[in-house]
């Protein structure tokens, strides 16, 4: 680890330090009489969340299937299970599934959803993932809006522990917020507590003060171009599930909308639509699932303004070509600060490409959803579309103890910069991630016809040392419903799409095309396996590699295998 990036990830401790001690103190001056238990909710909260008569019904029948894992109670409480993964207590203690029951909507379903409630009283006690802020947090939003299944036909003795609940979590919640570290967990505690103050009688004071912060949170991790400073989709889409539901509880209590959460949403949800490929599902950067279009339109129904995405998110460091129901989306960014580099991609100048309904090219995607020890693999360069140096990415993860405890996983020693350079649906962007190892620079030249039917490459490495023989790889990982076909003389392969279409991959010059085994991220936890175009060459003969893809003119016949 360079001198440089210790002395960066000891900066930002420092500085943690420094605004915990600050919030500390602040949490001290914060003091206020309160009621033991809350006296009454006023209304249920609104929800991004879609209900699910399905999943209702494994509910019913004691199965519960979340983040990637299928648990079966057989009668017990899934409070007194063992975990199958850290993934699955934190969604089963976060009760983001009670909203299916809502899909049911009937005695025997608010029955069912307050012996679940009671259950969790009786066993969360000793789960430390139940109490996490971020865990806790969700939890009191999603009782809140499942207040009226709760409440429905409730008897007094229920609705006693209920509101007890309530104010013991809204209570903790508010000694964590001022020390909470900056992350999403710092603006889902905040939001809560907005949220909660809203919706609950002489709650308001509570929710001015959390308001506050939340204000502070959104102006320093909401980007101009309306990214979040993660860089990733999904968090985008968490953050969004947790602001819209306040800004509409405001709106309920006919209090004023800060202008700073106004602006942020507005902003946000363009760049939302900035990340929706040709499918309408999301795009897989940096940890993102592949989120269905159908998860997203929740969101899209909040936009009044309904703001068209900007073709160059500068600040997200993002740049998107669409033309002719294609969609092409270019990583031009920088790796997060430690905070939020905990899911980060070693994905400099890395491509998705969409045409339609269809995925052609793709990153692995956020593997550790669905086996932990994938976490890496996923997340290393040669898991994008892009080009490797030496098989080592262009950016690192953080192993090292004591640093990795500290800070996590983070991504870190990536490009310091990166150059782009724009015209119509030209894109020339260049980084410098292999420049300190390998006096190295990677440049990229993308053009998308008119039409969107056909794009023009071109992969550069530029610097002294390329003369050194530098082996690298071009990688082009294509979606799993895709077929491939390789000509003998491998200088082109066809893309054979669901539909039968054809979309013809190939290089003018230099290195040959080979085919490899990928694997995808292919739902929100279930991997499929694919492949992978690979244009293997070293910089002392092939230091520039041009290629193109295009839809073929004729498409294949019937009884083509």
């Amino acid at each position: 680890m360079s001198q440089t990036t210790l002395a960066s990830l000891m900066g930002y401790g420092a500085r943690r330090l420094v605004d915990r001690s600050i919030a500390t103190l602040r949490a001290s001056l914060w003091r206020r009489h309160v009621a033991n238990v809350p006296h009454r909710v006023l209304f249920a909260p609104e929800t991004l969340g879609e209900a699910d008569a399905n999943v209702a019904g494994d509910i019913y029948a004691g199965v519960f299937a979340l983040a990637g894992e299928t648990v079966d109670t057989a009668g017990r409480s899934p409070f007194s299970i063992e975990p199958p993964t850290d993934a699955w207590a934190e969604a089963l203690h976060g009760f983001g599934w009670l909203h299916h029951l809502e899909a049911n909507a009937t005695e025997l379903s608010s029955t069912n959803a307050r012996a679940l409630v009671d259950e969790w009283f009786a066993h969360a006690s000793v789960s430390e993932i139940a109490h996490r802020p971020d865990v806790t947090a969700e939890r009191l939003v999603n009782w809140l809006v499942q207040s009226p299944l709760l409440l429905n036909g409730a008897d007094p003795a229920f609705r006693q522990r209920y509101m007890r609940a309530l104010g013991r979590h809204m209570r903790r919640l508010e000694r964590i917020l001022p020390v909470q570290p900056r992350g999403m967990a710092r603006l889902k505690v905040a939001a809560a507590l907005v949220v909660a103050g809203s919706s609950i009688a002489n709650e308001q004071r509570l929710a001015r003060w959390a308001l506050g912060t939340l204000g502070d949170v959104v102006a320093t991790d909401i980007l101009p171009d309306g990214g979040h400073v993660s860089r990733s989709p999904q968090t985008l889409v968490e953050a969004l599930s947790y602001l819209i539901p306040v800004r509409e509880a405001l709106l309920r209590r006919q209090q004023a909308i800060p202008e700073v959460l106004r602006d942020a949403i507005d902003r946000m949800l363009p760049m939302l639509r900035f990340f929706v490929h040709s499918d309408g599902a999301l795009s897989t950067f940096h940890g993102a699932r592949p989120l269905p279009a159908s998860a997203l339109e929740s969101a899209f129904a909040y936009d009044d303004v309904r703001g068209q995405p900007s073709d160059n998110a500068r600040y997200s460091g993002f740049q998107r070509l669409a033309a002719g129901g294609t969609v092409l989306l270019l990583d031009t960014g920088v790796a997060p600060q430690p905070p939020f580099a905990d899911k980060a991609h070693a994905s400099a100048l890395a491509v998705e490409l969409s045409h339609g309904p269809h995925r052609l090219l793709v990153s692995c995607g956020a593997l550790g959803t669905a086996r932990e020890e994938w976490d890496a693999v996923g997340r290393a360069t040669a898991a994008q579309s892009t080009l490797v140096v030496d098989d080592t990415s262009s950016a690192k993860l953080l192993t090292r103890w004591p640093l990795r405890r500290w800070f996590g996983p983070v991504l870190y020693a990536g490009p310091t910069g990166v150059d782009v350079r724009r015209s119509a649906l030209t894109v020339k962007a260049s980084h410098d991630g292999y420049l300190a190892a390998y006096g190295l620079v990677h440049e990229r030249r993308i053009t998308l016809g008119e039409d969107g039917l056909a794009m023009i490459g071109e992969d550069q490495l530029i610097g002294q040392d390329r003369l050194d023989g530098r082996a690298f790889a071009i990688r082009f990982h294509i979606g799993p419903d895709i077929k491939l076909r390789i000509e003998k003389g491998r200088r082109k392969a066809l893309l054979v799409l669901p539909d039968r279409s054809l979309w013809l991959f190939a290089v003018d010059e230099g290195p040959d095309i080979a085919v490899e085994e990928s694997i995808v991220l292919a739902d929100q936890h279930r991997v499929r396996r694919t492949s992978q175009l690979v244009i293997a060459g070293n910089t002392l003969t092939d230091d520039t590699v041009r290629w193109h893809i295009a839809r073929h003119a004729l498409p294949l016949g019937d009884d083509t295998e």
